[in-house]
């Protein structure tokens, strides 16, 4: 009886790693978009109103860059989570 409680001990242990890297994952993904999505828009509009000012474009693209290391992180919250055991 006992080895059948540890063997449904640790599938439920893995099943909750797979679902935590999941979630967080999901998480970051989906906050790395509405990022992206906001800190472009801006961009866009910041370059098209003065497309003669490189700066303008060069500290666009830093903080879309920052926007894109949340999912980044995300990534390795997860592979953490699932390394884990």
């Amino acid at each position: 009886m006992l080895p059948f409680i540890l063997l449904i001990y640790q599938s439920l242990n893995a099943l909750g790693n797979t679902v935590g890297a999941g979630i967080a994952f999901g998480l970051a993904a989906l906050g790395a978009g509405i990022a992206i999505g906001g800190a472009g828009a801006a961009a866009a509009a910041a370059v098209a109103e003065h497309p003669e000012r490189p700066e303008v474009r060069t500290f666009s693209l830093i903080i879309v860059a920052l926007g894109e290391a949340v999912a980044i992180y995300g990534i390795v919250i997860a592979i953490l989570i699932l390394s884990h055991t």
